[in-house]
């Protein structure tokens, strides 16, 4: 991981433990970070940081945000279905998500929205608005 992706996994690391709590499941080793992120008039908002190569990933639930402030913080739709859609070499279904959101009730099968921060400020923008 590039010196900037640290800052940033180290950035959403101490921003979900200060902000969310660590959701049931608790964390996946060191790959997958699992949160429920507070929001006011709902129960939470499932949160899972994933670190895949260079990059951070984020992913939340999708009802979390709308269309258009999601794509704007630049977000990718993800579709629920996309879960066991694809056939592995043996013929079993393969889950179409890391695997750290196996565990989670609503990111394991829903539809998602992804982001992959690049910069501290992308990833301040991105939380603040999940919390909003």
């Amino acid at each position: 991981m590039t010196v900037q992706g640290e800052q940033i996994k180290k950035h959403a690391v101490e921003r979900l433990d200060h902000e969310a709590a660590i959701h049931v499941s608790g964390h996946q080793s060191v790959h997958a970070r699992r949160y429920v992120m507070p929001k006011m008039g709902t129960p939470g908002v499932e949160i899972v940081i994933v670190v895949k190569g260079n990059d951070l990933q984020l992913w939340c639930e999708a009802d979390a945000l709308d269309r258009t402030g999601a794509l704007g913080l630049g977000g990718e739709f993800r579709h629920g279905s996309e879960t066991y859609a694809v056939p592995s070499p043996t013929g079993a279904m393969r889950y179409g998500r890391h695997t750290g959101l196996k565990t989670m009730a609503h990111l394991h099968r829903g539809d998602a929205w992804r982001f992959v921060p690049r910069a501290l400020s992308e990833l301040d923008r991105i939380l603040d608005a999940i919390k909003a």
